[in-house]
C-alpha cells in the first residue's frame, strides 16, 4: 500500500510540474503542492525516477525552450520570461550547460539534438511480462550518418501477426560472435539495426543487422572479413530520433519497443517514420545475454 501511494504522490508531482513548466517551479512550490518536506520530495521523487527534481524541471523547460529556439518565431528574452527563467544571461547560461551551446548557436546549427520529454508512467503490463521499469524518460536526439560493421537477416518484428524475432535476432548475433571471435576483444560498441527501409513484401519482413560500430583504427583487423565476406558495410544515414532506456534482461528489451510505438509515441507530438532503428547494446562482448543498460533509437519526427 505505501508503494502505491508513493507512486501516486509521484503521479501528482509529475503533473503539477508538466502543466507548470512555464512558471519559476522552485523546490518549494513543488514540495508544497506534493503536501511534503522538501526532503521527502527529494528521496521519493529520487527513488522512484532516479532523478533529481530540480534536474527534471531544468531540463525539460530547456528541452521546450530548445523547441521554440528551432522555431525562431520568438525572442531569446520572450522564450526565457515564458519559461519562467529571470533573465536572457540566466537562460542562455541554463540552455549552454545542458545542450554545450548558446541559444543562438543551436538555432543556427536547425536540429534536436538532446531534448528530455516529460516522464510517462507505463500502463500496466500482462502478469506474465517482466519488464521491471516503472517510470520510462525518452531523450529526443539527432544523430549524424554514421557506418557499422556485421552481418544482416530478414525477420518479423514485435508488431507483426507471427513474429520471429525473438530467435532470428539471437542466431544473427551468435554468427556474428562465431566469425569475429578471433579478433575479441575489440574496443567498440554493439548495435543491433532495424531496417524499417528494407520491407521484404512477399515475406512481409524487414531486415535485422547484428552489428559493430568501430573506431578507425579498429578496422584493419576486420579487413579480411570484409573484403573477402561475410561481413558487410551498413551506412546509417542523419536521423533524428526518439531514445529510451532500459535496465534489465536483453529478452524483455522488445516490450520497451512496444511500450515506446503503443503507448508513448501516440501522444508525444511527433510520429515514427521509415529509417534505421537502432538498438544499443553497449561495449563489444562476447555475448549479449547478460544483464545490462540498454537504449532503443526510434526514427521520428515532428508532427
Amino acid at each position: 500500500m505505501a508503494i502505491r501511494s508513493s507512486f501516486s504522490r509521484i503521479e501528482r508531482v509529475l503533473s503539477f510540474i508538466h502543466s507548470h513548466l512555464d512558471q519559476p517551479l522552485s523546490l518549494e512550490d513543488i514540495a508544497e503542492h506534493s503536501q511534503c518536506s522538501r526532503w521527502q520530495l527529494q528521496r521519493i521523487f529520487q527513488q522512484q525516477t532516479g532523478l533529481n527534481v530540480a534536474q527534471y524541471v531544468r531540463e525539460l523547460k530547456l528541452s521546450v525552450a530548445a523547441d521554440k529556439v528551432l522555431l525562431g518565431q520568438s525572442r531569446m528574452l520572450d522564450i526565457a520570461y515564458e519559461l519562467g527563467f529571470n533573465s536572457e544571461v540566466s537562460f542562455s547560461r541554463s540552455f549552454k550547460q545542458l545542450f554545450g551551446v548558446s541559444p543562438k548557436q543551436y538555432q543556427r546549427r536547425g536540429t534536436r539534438v538532446g531534448l528530455r520529454n516529460p516522464i510517462v508512467i507505463r500502463p500496466e503490463f500482462k502478469a506474465n511480462k517482466k519488464i521491471d521499469t516503472t517510470f520510462l524518460q525518452t531523450h529526443i536526439e539527432y544523430r549524424e550518418a554514421f557506418t557499422v560493421y556485421g552481418l544482416s537477416s530478414p525477420i518479423k518484428g514485435v508488431l507483426s501477426e507471427t513474429p520471429d524475432f525473438s530467435s532470428i535476432v539471437p542466431d544473427t548475433w551468435l554468427r556474428l560472435f562465431d566469425i569475429i571471435e578471433q579478433q575479441l576483444p575489440l574496443m567498440g560498441n554493439m548495435l543491433g539495426v532495424v531496417d524499417t527501409l528494407s520491407l521484404i513484401t512477399e515475406q512481409k519482413s524487414i531486415r535485422y543487422w547484428a552489428a559493430l560500430e568501430l573506431a578507425a583504427e579498429q578496422l584493419q583487423s576486420l579487413q579480411p572479413l570484409l573484403n573477402d565476406g561475410p561481413l558487410c558495410r551498413l551506412t546509417v544515414p542523419a536521423q533524428e530520433y526518439a531514445v529510451v532506456s532500459y535496465n534489465g534482461a536483453v529478452n524483455e528489451f522488445s516490450q520497451l519497443v512496444e511500450w515506446l510505438i503503443c503507448d508513448w509515441l501516440p501522444g508525444s507530438g511527433f510520429v515514427s517514420i521509415d529509417g534505421y532503428e537502432l538498438e544499443s547494446y553497449g561495449k563489444i562482448t562476447s555475448t549479449i545475454t547478460d544483464l545490462k543498460h540498454m537504449e532503443y533509437w526510434l526514427p521520428i519526427k515532428a508532427k
